[in-house]
């Protein structure tokens, strides 16, 4: 049985841009072993968003995963509770938590200056001891990014997983006042929020981020709610044992519901300076002993937030060096093995947020047969004609045909 190996650039799909003369990010970045890959393998276009849902990193990488998000998704949260092994009980509903910083009635940064995990695990731990009377109780993740597991009291569980709510990087640099959540059960959120910002305003690391010049996390930002999914693991699905690694802990709950092992790297970050040779050399390490890997790598969607050009073909240059490169020269000599490459959404550059529509996707290896495509890019792949729809089918038949001897565009098609 051959072996895969999927590369996820979170985001790394964009519009045109006029900056650009018209190109893409993808376009204009340089990147030699993506494009060998499209020369040596198939490439084509996916729909990682199915219609009418939200274009979150979270629908994205379950079909990235194999899974359809319309029958799976349960909310953003629950997955990443799962990678924290927390259990929701029947009353409890699992929100994410962003520390943001709020300004003069603007959403000014998302991520707080992608605050450090120390400072924000103080932070977090001091809601904790300042909020014991609220239904809530904080978890801490990576960097901004964090867990309020909220029980329901003042609210249904209905109510709260039915509410509207807006993710914070959907919102940067406008008035956050008319995204705050909406529905039956919102004031119990607002109310959380609400005493968040009492703490945190004269906090001793909100202080010291403000002599030095940093953005302080002024407030919490629930979102993403959501109840346990209930999800089919891949030894029931594909026979398959393998691994996950990201920096990112909704992409390690998706491993945990999948039943697939989570390796942590140290020097993971989610960012520009994450550890690009420490994931790339545990993803093959676990690829020598399993059948399936799954590396995603964050940085390109936290630069298109930011809405820098620069900074994304940065980040899709050292993508494509520091980890697409080494893992293609283990495929090249190793004779049982293929390799996927794709984003898992659109991150326009100019609306700083998720877009729905089709990325392009590219997989080379062992018995792959190619379809004409020269380089790796929206353009290229949409020019091979090769379209599917139903994104989440991608990597189904990429691992059901982990027995063939050949995989060819064709069969990706049917």
């Amino acid at each position: 049985m051959l072996k895969n190996l999927i590369l996820v650039g979170d985001g790394m799909a964009d519009f045109p841009l006029p900056e650009l003369d018209g190109r893409t990010p993808l376009e204009v970045g340089k990147t030699p072993s993506m494009d060998q890959m499209a020369r040596s393998g198939i490439t084509g276009l996916f729909c990682p968003i199915p219609e009418g849902l939200p274009p979150g990193s979270d629908i994205g990488n379950l079909s990235l995963f194999g899974y359809n998000p319309r029958t799976t998704f349960s909310g953003r949260a629950p997955l990443e509770a799962a990678r924290q092994g927390i259990l929701l009980s029947p009353d409890e509903v699992a929100f994410r938590c962003n520390l943001v910083t709020l300004q003069d009635g603007t959403m000014v940064d998302f991520t707080s200056g992608h605050i450090a995990n120390e400072e924000a695990h103080q932070l977090i731990q001091s809601l904790n001891q300042s909020l014991p009377a609220l239904p809530a109780k904080f978890h801490p993740g990576v960097s901004y990014r964090h867990l309020a597991i909220v029980s329901a009291r003042g609210a249904s569980v209905e109510e709260l997983v039915g509410l509207k709510c807006t993710p914070p990087h959907d919102i940067t640099g406008q008035a956050y006042a008319p995204h705050l959540p909406a529905g039956p059960g919102a004031d119990v959120i607002h109310e959380i929020m609400q005493h968040s910002q009492a703490v945190l305003q004269n906090h001793q690391i909100n202080l010291a981020r403000r002599q030095s010049g940093k953005p302080p996390a002024t407030s919490v930002w629930l979102w993403g709610q959501g109840r346990s999914p209930s999800m089919e693991n891949y030894s029931q699905r594909f026979g398959l044992a393998g691994a996950v690694i990201s920096a990112v802990d909704l992409v390690k709950g998706i491993g945990v519901c999948a039943g697939l092992e989570v390796v942590n790297v140290p020097g993971a970050t989610g960012y520009l300076d994450t550890d690009y040779a420490g994931k790339t050399a545990a993803a093959l390490e676990a690829l020598e002993r399993l059948d399936f890997v799954y590396l995603h790598v964050e940085a390109p969607d936290e630069v298109s937030h930011e809405g820098r050009i620069d900074l994304k073909i940065q980040a899709i240059e050292d993508f494509d060096a520091k980890v697409v490169g080494p893992c293609l020269e283990h495929v090249r000599t190793h004779g049982n093995c293929r390799m996927l490459v794709a984003p898992d959404h659109i991150t326009a550059i100019h609306t700083k947020t998720h877009a729905t529509g089709a990325v392009p996707f590219v997989v080379c290896g062992a018995g792959i047969e190619p379809n004409g495509a020269t380089a790796y890019s929206e353009r290229a792949a949409q020019q091979t004609g090769l379209h599917l729809a139903e994104g989440y089918q991608l990597v189904q038949k990429l691992l059901q045909a982990a027995h063939d001897e050949r995989l060819t565009a064709k069969m990706l098609a049917q």
